[in-house]
C-alpha cells in the first residue's frame, strides 16, 4: 500500500459542483419551469423509483459483509487482538489497489462473524463497508480504480485505532466533510483549476455518477451507519470501553461516543453525496474549452445564461428532497460531534485526537459556528481583493440556510449576465446588480450590495470570518 496522491478524483469533484451549485440556492417551490422528468435510478434518495436491493456490485461485493449480525452486546473482552491491529494498519496504511480493499474487508467480515460483539471488527467492517459502497459507485460510473482509491485518504480517518495524531486533526477532517470542496492541503486555498476534472472528457457522465452513488454509496453508507448504531446503542454505558489499545505508557480506549462521532462522520459523507445527486449535473455535448468571450452568438457583447451555459435541464433540482435531508444530516452530525467532544472520557479516542480542554473547547467551538452558519441568519466579514488592489472588509448578512431549506428548481435563473473584459482573474463578469435577476439569491443576502461589489468587482481573492472561523479562504486566484 502506498499513500495516495493530492489530485481529487473526479467523484469527489461532483460532490464540489454540487455544492458551488448549492450557493446558488435560495427560494425555490413555486415559480419557473419544471425538473424534467429523470432517468430511471434505482435506489437511494433522489429521482426515479427505489428498489428494494442493492444491485449487482461491479467492483467488490459486500453482500457477505452486509450479512454480518450486528452487534448485541459489545465488550471489550470480546475484542481479538487482530481486529485491533487490523484497524490500525488500516487507519496508517490505506489500501491502493482493489485486491487490498477486498481484503481488508474480507478480514473484518472474518474477525466479525467470528464474534459479532468484537467492537473493533463491526467498527471496521462498517468503515470498510461505507468505502467499498463509494469505490463500487465510482467502478460503476467509469472511473479508474485508482483515482477512486484517493478516497481513502480522508476516509480512512474514521477509523477509530489511530494511535498517535492524524495527518489533520479531527475540526479539520469534520470541516472538510462539512464543506466538500475545501482541500485538506497546507493551505487554505481552493484547488487550482488544473485538479479539477475535464468536464469535456468523454468518460465524465455526472448521471452515470449520480447513478452510481445512489445504487451503492448511499445504501452502504446507511449500512455502516446502522452497524455503528447498534454498537453504540447496544453498549453497557457511556462510560463502560468497548475497545481498548495499548500505546506506549498508556490505554486508550473506545466508548459509545467515539463509535457515535464515526457514525456522524459518516453522515456527514452521506450529506455531500446527497447534494451531489440533487441537481441535474449532465451538460450534453457542451464544449467547455470555448473561451467565454466567443460564446457571444448575438454580437451583443454580453452573454446571457444561455449563451454561456449549458441548456436546459443542465442545473435544475431533481424532484427529490436531498437539500433539505443534507441540511438535516449537518446539522445534527455536527451537534452529534459537539456533545460527544464536550463530554469526552478523559482516556477516549476522541479525547487522544483532541488534545487538551483549550483544544476541545475550540474545537465545540468551531464546530458550533459552522452549525450556526448553516442554520441561520448571522453577519458574515468578508475579506477579498482583485487584481492591483488592496484588500478591502465588508460586513454583509447571510442566511445561508436558505441553500438546504428552499433550494431552487433551476439555479441558472439566479445567474446574471456577463460581460466579456479583460480583469486578470476572470473572463467576464457581470457589471452591475442589474445583471442579476435576483441579487439576493433567493434571501440568501437580504443586504446583497457587499457580496455583488465583490461579484462585479472580479474578486481574486476572497475570505469570510464569522466567530472563530477566522478568514477562510473561499477563493484564492491571485
Amino acid at each position: 500500500m502506498s499513500s495516495s496522491s493530492s489530485r481529487l478524483p473526479a467523484l469527489v469533484c461532483l460532490v464540489v459542483i454540487s455544492a458551488l451549485i448549492a450557493g446558488c440556492g435560495g427560494g425555490g417551490g413555486a415559480g419557473g419551469p419544471q425538473p424534467p422528468t429523470p432517468p430511471p435510478v434505482e435506489i437511494g434518495p433522489g429521482p426515479g423509483p427505489a428498489a428494494s436491493t442493492i444491485p449487482s456490485e461491479p467492483g467488490i461485493s459486500t453482500v457477505a459483509a452486509r450479512a454480518v449480525p450486528l452487534a448485541t452486546s459489545p465488550s471489550a473482552s470480546d475484542v481479538d487482538p487482530r481486529a485491533v491491529e487490523a484497524m490500525k494498519s488500516f487507519a496508517a496504511d490505506p489500501p491502493d489497489t482493489e485486491a487490498e480493499l477486498e481484503a481488508v474487508l474480507t478480514q473484518f467480515v472474518d474477525l466479525a462473524s467470528a464474534n459479532p460483539d468484537d467492537a473493533a471488527a463491526q467498527a471496521g467492517l462498517a468503515v470498510s463497508i461505507a468505502i467499498a459502497g463509494i469505490y463500487n459507485a465510482g467502478i460503476d460510473a467509469g472511473y479508474a480504480p485508482a483515482d477512486l482509491l484517493e478516497l481513502l485518504g480522508p476516509v480512512r480517518d474514521l477509523a477509530p485505532a489511530q494511535i498517535g495524531p492524524g495527518r489533520y486533526g479531527l475540526s479539520e477532517r469534520i470541516l472538510a466533510l462539512c464543506i466538500p470542496h475545501l482541500p485538506l492541503a497546507r493551505t487554505r486555498a481552493m484547488l487550482p483549476a488544473s485538479d479539477w476534472p475535464d468536464l469535456s472528457d468523454p468518460p465524465f457522465s455526472s448521471a452515470d455518477v449520480q447513478i452510481g452513488l445512489r445504487n451503492f454509496a448511499l445504501p452502504a453508507i446507511d449500512h455502516a451507519v446502522e452497524r455503528l448504531g447498534a454498537l453504540s446503542g447496544n453498549a453497557p454505558g457511556p462510560d463502560v470501553p468497548l475497545v481498548e489499545v495499548a500505546a506506549h505508557d498508556r490505554t486508550i480506549r473506545a466508548y459509545e461516543g467515539d463509535v457515535r462521532v464515526i457514525a456522524a462522520m459518516l453522515r456527514l459523507v452521506e450529506a455531500g453525496i446527497l447534494q451531489a445527486c440533487a441537481w441535474q449535473l449532465e451538460p450534453g455535448e457542451w464544449d467547455w474549452t470555448l473561451p467565454l468571450a466567443d460564446r457571444d452568438a448575438d454580437g451583443d457583447g454580453l452573454l446571457t445564461v444561455e449563451e454561456y451555459m449549458p441548456a436546459d435541464p443542465f442545473l435544475w433540482r431533481a424532484d427529490c428532497n436531498n437539500m433539505q435531508r443534507a441540511g438535516a444530516l449537518m446539522r445534527s452530525s455536527l451537534f452529534t460531534i459537539m456533545y460527544f467532544v464536550e463530554n469526552r472520557q478523559p482516556d477516549s479516542f476522541i479525547a487522544q485526537e483532541i488534545g487538551d480542554d483549550e483544544r476541545a473547547d475550540y474545537v465545540v467551538t468551531l464546530l458550533g459556528d459552522i452549525r450556526t452558519i448553516i442554520s441561520e441568519p448571522v453577519v458574515l466579514t468578508f475579506r477579498w481583493s482583485r487584481p492591483g488592489s488592496g484588500v478591502r472588509q465588508v460586513s454583509a448578512e447571510a442566511d445561508l440556510s436558505r441553500i438546504w431549506n428552499a433550494p431552487v428548481d433551476d439555479a441558472k435563473s439566479l445567474l446574471p449576465t456577463l460581460e466579456p473584459g479583460g480583469n486578470d482573474a476572470w473572463e467576464a463578469l457581470p457589471r452591475t446588480a442589474a445583471d442579476f435577476p435576483d441579487p439576493t439569491f433567493g434571501g440568501i443576502f437580504p443586504q446583497p450590495d457587499p457580496v455583488i461589489a465583490m461579484l462585479t468587482g472580479g474578486a481574486d481573492y476572497v475570505t469570510i470570518s464569522y466567530g472563530s472561523i477566522d478568514e477562510f479562504v473561499l477563493l484564492d486566484r491571485r
